[in-house]
C-alpha cells in the first residue's frame, strides 16, 4: 500500500519505514544465514543500511554504532587520512565516489572498469554505506589499495584479513585524488533540468548524516530535539532567525506597486461563431540578467494563460501557484462585458502574483511568456520545454535535515496541520467579506443614481411650483408680503440640487475606487488563500510513495537469495546476480523516494514561510479601505457643511 509523507501516524511527513523499536527484530533472525563465505545481503530493518527519516534527524553516537560495521580499522594508512580529509565533504553518494575516485583512477590506468564494478558490488553487498561513516570510507579505500597492489585481491575476505595492514597509496595517486579544479567540480553537478531521471546519472540518494558539519558551522553538534539545555547540542536561535528571515524576505506580496504588469483587452473576431479576446500585456520588469531594460509588450490569449498554469502545476506542484479566472463562455453566446472585466482583472492578479514569487518569476517559461512577442502556440511547437519537477536530480541539503528540521520541524508540522484544517473556513469567511464589500460598492452606485434623480426631480419641481405660488399677483400676496419668497426657496432648492450633483460625483469616485482598487485587493488576498488550499490538496495527492511495497519486495527477494545460494546448488551465478541487482535497484529506489520526500518537505516549508508574508495584505487592504472612506467622508461632510451654510439663513420659514 502506498504511503504519503503527509499521511502516517501523528507525523504527516513520516513515510512509513521507521526503525523497529520493540526489540522483536525478525529481519535480523531471517538474515542469519551466510551466503557462502561472505556475509548475506542484509534484510531491511534495524540492521539495514537504510536511513529513515527519524534516523536522519538522529546525530547521536547510537546511529553511527548502528550503521558502522562491527570491525574497525585501527591502523589507518597516512595516505587514506589525506584522501578522507580532502574528499569526505564532497563524496556524499556512490555517484560522487565513482566520479571523484574511480573514474580518475581508471583514466590514469591504475585499474580498469571491471575492477571498479567488482568493488562497487562489494560495497553494496557488505554494507559499506553510507559514505559519511569514516570507517566505511577507509574500507573502500582499502579495497582500492588491495586491487591496485595486487589485481584480484580487492575482495571483502582479503580486506577483513588485512584490515590493519592495508597498502599505502603512492604520493602521485594521492595528489591525483585530492586534486581540485573547476572542471572536476563541474562533473559532480547534476543539472535537474537536463537529467531524464536520477538513476541515469548514477545518482545514489544516500543521505549523509552531517552533524559534524552542522556543529562546525554553528559552534556545536546538532540537537535533533532542539533542546537548549545541552550546550553541545544547542543550535543558536540567531542562526534559525536568519534562515527564516532570508526565506521570508524573498517574497513581497504587498500591492504597493500593483501595476507591475498591466493587461488590456483587445477583441479580435475569428470565424463566424467565435469571438476570441486577446490581451496586451505590458510591463517594465527585468525578470533575469538577460532580459533587456525598458517596456515589454506581448499579446496573449486566455488559452495561453491556461497552458502556462498547467505547466507551472506540473513543474512546481509544491509551490503556492495563483489560479486563473474561469473561461465561462458557451458556444455561440456573446460574452458579457462585466464578466470580461472580471476575467481581465483575474488575469491581472494572476500575472502580478506570479512575478512576485521569487521562484516562479525566474522560470524561463514565465520569462518567455512575459517578454517574447512570438505567438505562444507557435513557440511551444519549436521550443524544448522541460516540465519535469523542479527538484528532479537534486539531493536534499544535509543542513536542512540535521540543523533546520530538528529545530523547527515540530512547530512547522503543527502549524501546517492547523492551517490545512482551518483554510476552508477562513476562505468561507473572507469570501463573505468580499461579497459585503461588493454590496457596499453597489449600494454606493445606487445612492449615486438616486442623487442624480434628486437633481432631476428638484429641477422639475422648481419649474412647476411657481404656478401654484405666484410671485406677481399683488392682491393674493398682500400688500406687505415678501413677493420673492418662492424665488428664494427655488434658489435654495438649486443649492440642494448642486449638493446632490456633487455628492453624486463623489459617490461615483468612491465606487470606482472600491471596485478597481479596494475590491481587487480583497480578491487578491482571497486568491492567495485559495492557492494555499490547493497546495494542501496537491501535496496530499502527489507526496505518495511506495516505500512499503519496495521494502516488502526487498525482504522477499533477500530471503529468496539466501535460500537459492545455500540450498540450490544448481542455480546459475547469473541468476543470483540478476536477483542481487534487483535488490540493489529497489534499495536505490527507496533512497531516491526518501530523498524526494525530504525535498518536498523543504519546498513546502519554504512556501509556508513565504506565505506568512501575506498576513500584511490584510493590513494593507483595511488601511486603504479606511483611508478611502475617511477621505470620502471628509469630502461629503464638506459638501454638507457648505449646503447648510447656503440654505439655513436663505430659505424663508415665515412671512
Amino acid at each position: 500500500m502506498s504511503n504519503s509523507i503527509f499521511q502516517s501516524s501523528d507525523d504527516p511527513w513520516e513515510n512509513g519505514w521507521a526503525t523497529n523499536d520493540n526489540g522483536n527484530n525478525n529481519s535480523t533472525s531471517a538474515n542469519s544465514n551466510n551466503l557462502g563465505s561472505s556475509p548475506s545481503i542484509p534484510i531491511y530493518g534495524s540492521g539495514s543500511t537504510y536511513i529513515t527519516s527519524s534516523q536522519l534527524l538522529n546525530t547521536n553516537d547510537d546511529l553511527d554504532d548502528e550503521l558502522e560495521h562491527s570491525q574497525q580499522i585501527t591502523n589507518i594508512p597516512e595516505s587514506y587520512l589525506k584522501v578522507h580529509s580532502a574528499l569526505s565533504e564532497r563524496i556524499l553518494s556512490v555517484n560522487d565516489l565513482e566520479t571523484l575516485i574511480f573514474d580518475k583512477l581508471i583514466a590514469h590506468e591504475y585499474f580498469n572498469n571491471l575492477q571498479k564494478l567488482r568493488i562497487l558490488d562489494i560495497i553494496y553487498d557488505n554494507n559499506l554505506l553510507p559514505l559519511s561513516i569514516a570507517n566505511n570510507f577507509y574500507q573502500i579505500l582499502g579495497l582500492i589499495g588491495l586491487e591496485i597492489d595486487s589485481p584480484g585481491t580487492g575482495d571483502f575476505v582479503t580486506l577483513r584479513f588485512k584490515l590493519n595492514k592495508l597498502p599505502e597509496f603512492s604520493s602521485a595517486m594521492v595528489d591525483l585524488l585530492i586534486e581540485f579544479n573547476d572542471s572536476s567540480n563541474n562533473n559532480d553537478f547534476i543539472d535537474p533540468l537536463n537529467v531524464n531521471s536520477p538513476s541515469e546519472k548514477g545518482l545514489d540518494p544516500i543521505l549523509k548524516v552531517h552533524s559534524s558539519t552542522a556543529g562546525g558551522l554553528l559552534g556545536g553538534t546538532n540537537n535533533p530535539n532542539g533542546d537548549p539545555s545541552s550546550s553541545d547540542n544547542y543550535v543558536d536561535n540567531s542562526y534559525m532567525n536568519k534562515y527564516v528571515t532570508e526565506i521570508r524576505d524573498k517574497f513581497k506580496p504587498l500591492i504597493t506597486a500593483f501595476d507591475l504588469v498591466k493587461i488590456k483587452e483587445v477583441p479580435e473576431k475569428e470565424g463566424l461563431l467565435f469571438k476570441h479576446i486577446n490581451y496586451i500585456i505590458t510591463h517594465d520588469l527585468k525578470l533575469n540578467t538577460t532580459t533587456p531594460a525598458g517596456t515589454k509588450k506581448v499579446i496573449r490569449r486566455y488559452s495561453d494563460f491556461v497552458w502556462l498554469l498547467e505547466f507551472l502545476l506540473e513543474k512546481y506542484p509544491f509551490r503556492v501557484i495563483p489560479g486563473l479566472p474561469p473561461k465561462k463562455f458557451t458556444v455561440g453566446s456573446s460574452p458579457d462585458s462585466q464578466f470580461l472585466q472580471r476575467r481581465r482583472r483575474g488575469l491581472h492578479r494572476f500575472l502580478n502574483q506570479l512575478v512576485k514569487h521569487p521562484i516562479l518569476r525566474e522560470e524561463p517559461v514565465v520569462v518567455t511568456f512575459l517578454t517574447v512577442p512570438t505567438d505562444i502556440s507557435t513557440w511551444r511547437k519549436q521550443a524544448k520545454i522541460d516540465s519535469s519537477i523542479e527538484f528532479k536530480g537534486e539531493k536534499i541539503s544535509t543542513n536542512f535535515i540535521n540543523v533546520i528540521w530538528p529545530k523547527i520541524g515540530v512547530e512547522f508540522l503543527k502549524n501546517w496541520s492547523s492551517a490545512e484544517h482551518s483554510i476552508t473556513k477562513l476562505i468561507e469567511v473572507w469570501t463573505k467579506i468580499v461579497l459585503l464589500v461588493e454590496r457596499y460598492e453597489k449600494r454606493q452606485q445606487q445612492i449615486s443614481y438616486d442623487n442624480g434623480k434628486f437633481v432631476e426631480m428638484l429641477n422639475q419641481f422648481k419649474t412647476l411650483n411657481t404656478r401654484i405660488y405666484p410671485n406677481e399677483n399683488e392682491v393674493l400676496l398682500g400688500e406687505n408680503a415678501n413677493k420673492d419668497d418662492i424665488n428664494l426657496i427655488n434658489d435654495s432648492l438649486g443649492f440642494i440640487g448642486e449638493f446632490f450633483n456633487k455628492s453624486c460625483q463623489s459617490l461615483i469616485d468612491e465606487s470606482y475606487s472600491i471596485n478597481t482598487i479596494i475590491l481587487e485587493k480583497f480578491k487578491n488576498y482571497l486568491d492567495y488563500l485559495y492557492s494555499l488550499q490547493e497546495l494542501f490538496e496537491r501535496t496530499k495527492k502527489l507526496s505518495i510513495n511506495n516505500i512499503d511495497l519496495l521494502e516488502k519486495r526487498i525482504k522477499e527477494n533477500e530471503l529468496r537469495y539466501n535460500k537459492l545460494s545455500t540450498e540450490d546448488a544448481e542455480v546459475k551465478g547469473t541468476d543470483l546476480a540478476k536477483l542481487r541487482q534487483i535488490i540493489i535497484n529497489d534499495k536505490q529506489e527507496i533512497f531516491q523516494q526518501l530523498n524526494r520526500d525530504w525535498l518536498i518537505k523543504n519546498c513546502c516549508f519554504e512556501e509556508f514561510l513565504m506565505f506568512q508574508e501575506t498576513q500584511y495584505l490584510i493590513s494593507e487592504v483595511w488601511v486603504d479601505w479606511s483611508k478611502g472612506r475617511f477621505k470620502f467622508s471628509e469630502k461629503f461632510m464638506g459638501l454638507q457643511e457648505n449646503l447648510n451654510n447656503e440654505i439655513s439663513n436663505d430659505m424663508p420659514l415665515s412671512r
